[in-house]
């Protein structure tokens, strides 16, 4: 039995705050302090690998578990890939256009986006379009291409969306999760941020007791409710602040520095 620790960082709202270009200089400090003392550090988010930042690459971390736990990447090797099936792609495109549900389709080298459907407020499109810059596609015109295929979905709901007659089709294949603002993540289900965890300790022989995880919303509550040592950031949202067994100070108020600091990784 290894004594080395795991520690798992969501990204917004919890290593950066929101609004800003790079992350705190003291979570910089945490990061290298932690990495010093052998432990292992992971990124566990929902977005997918390509939408990771260069200046998360930057930091210390030992990998990587993207797109809700369905990438996983460990010192530059990837460990696991799974899309949903082409089929099944093309009948969840189907269906959230007959819904008049807009949604933006993630994979792990692009974002897609249906002109087809619905759109979601020009703000939105500007946004998104700012933020995934170059990686922003239209859908590709050949969808029933057999090799098209995405990881999950982020779904903007509407006031005309069907939202009951989506998810009575999707539920079975793809876990809802209500991220507040009339926004959805869709993911895989059976991958969570929970699974990426516990697929690393197998995989490491690491103890899921050593693993740590800090996070601030509700795509987190898997992993948050998984670990034995759940730290919340002063930032989130109630229900994380309920689940966790520890809260720390807001992510830009030095959080994750005094989370570490209290498990004694530092």
């Amino acid at each position: 039995m290894t004594d080395k620790k795991m520690i798992f960082f969501d990204i917004d709202g919890t290593l950066l705050p929101q609004g800003w270009q790079d992350v705190p200089e003291s979570t910089k400090e945490a990061l290298a302090l932690a990495s010093e003392k052998g432990h292992l550090l992971f990124i566990n988010t929902g977005r997918t690998s390509f939408n990771i930042d260069p200046f998360i690459h930057a930091l210390p971390f030992d990998g990587y578990v993207c797109g809700c736990g369905t990438y996983i990447f460990y010192k530059g090797q990837c460990l696991l890939s799974h899309t949903i099936d082409h089929a099944l792609c093309i009948q969840l495109i189907e269906k959230l256009r007959q819904c008049r549900i807009p949604a933006f389709y993630e994979e792990n080298n692009h974002i897609y986006f249906d002109t087809d459907a619905s759109a979601p407020s020009p703000e939105i499109m500007a946004t998104v379009r700012k933020v995934f810059g170059a990686k922003a596609y239209d859908l590709p015109e050949n969808i029933y291409d057999p090799t098209f295929t995405y990881d999950k979905i982020l779904a903007y709901i509407q006031p005309d969306s069907d939202v009951e007659s989506f998810r009575k089709f999707s539920d079975p294949y793809l876990e809802y999760i209500d991220r507040g603002n009339h926004v959805a993540e869709i993911i895989q289900r059976g991958y969570s941020k929970a699974t990426g965890i516990g697929f690393l300790c197998d995989r490491l022989n690491i103890p899921l007791e050593n693993c740590y995880a800090l996070g601030d919303s509700t795509n987190d509550l898997a992993m948050l409710e998984y670990v034995p040592h759940s730290i919340a950031m002063g930032n989130s949202d109630k229900i994380i602040l309920e689940t966790c067994s520890y809260i720390t100070d807001d992510v830009g108020r030095d959080g994750v520095y005094k989370a570490l600091a209290h498990f004694q990784l530092i």
